[in-house]
């Protein structure tokens, strides 16, 4: 069987290019994240406030309140993930980005690996949120959804997270929706032109 943390979630799928309107230039770049390093992450009873200090010491990010993300030191993210919640992106992290968390923060709280569980897209360019607005059914404009701000929609029929980073914003959802979640993207951003 294959390792499915090793083998991209697009792999086959996310084909460089561009597509849509073909004349201009484009007005939506769409693009995968590498989720290797993403892990969940749970405070245990009674260890939030001491899960938030080794989280600040380690890599200068602490618990997002609801509905945010903070960004630490070396791009790690800490993202609201429901109640009780959180995940984890540790750019360098790879497949070991669990362990490295689970060393951090000792007994304050549970990891869970979900490398090759879930799949990340980035969707920015000047008409990526009017794009969007075709897929997504909240308000992505910056002043009603500014960078760092977190939610849990659909895409279609699809549950996504949707997080704004200051220059795009990323989709992620369970693996086995990836390559329709990249399709979904392609067709909302076709008229404005896309390039992969």
């Amino acid at each position: 069987m294959a390792d499915l943390a090793r083998l991209p979630a697009l792999d086959g799928v996310a084909q460089s290019g561009r597509s849509g309107r073909a004349d201009g230039e484009p007005g939506v770049r769409l693009s995968t994240l590498d989720g290797e390093g993403l892990v969940a992450l749970a405070p245990r009873r009674g260890q939030h406030n001491d899960l938030a200090a080794r989280l600040r010491s380690t890599f200068g990010v602490s618990l997002p309140d609801p509905g945010r993300a903070i960004v630490g030191r070396a791009g790690v993210a800490v993202l609201w993930g429901g109640l009780g919640q959180y995940l984890v992106l540790l750019p360098a992290g790879g497949l070991h980005a669990a362990a490295r968390l689970a060393e951090a923060i000792g007994h304050a709280g549970a990891v869970t690996a979900l490398a090759g569980a879930r799949t990340l897209v980035t969707i920015g360019g000047p008409d990526a949120t009017e794009a969007l607005s075709r897929l997504v059914p909240i308000d992505l404009d910056t002043e009603a959804f500014p960078p760092g701000s977190v939610a849990h929609t659909l895409a279609g029929h699809i549950g996504v997270l949707v997080w704004r980073r200051e220059d795009d914003v990323v989709l992620g959802c369970y693996r086995s929706f990836g390559a329709e979640l990249w399709h979904a993207c392609l067709a909302a951003g076709r008229g404005f032109g896309v390039v992969t």
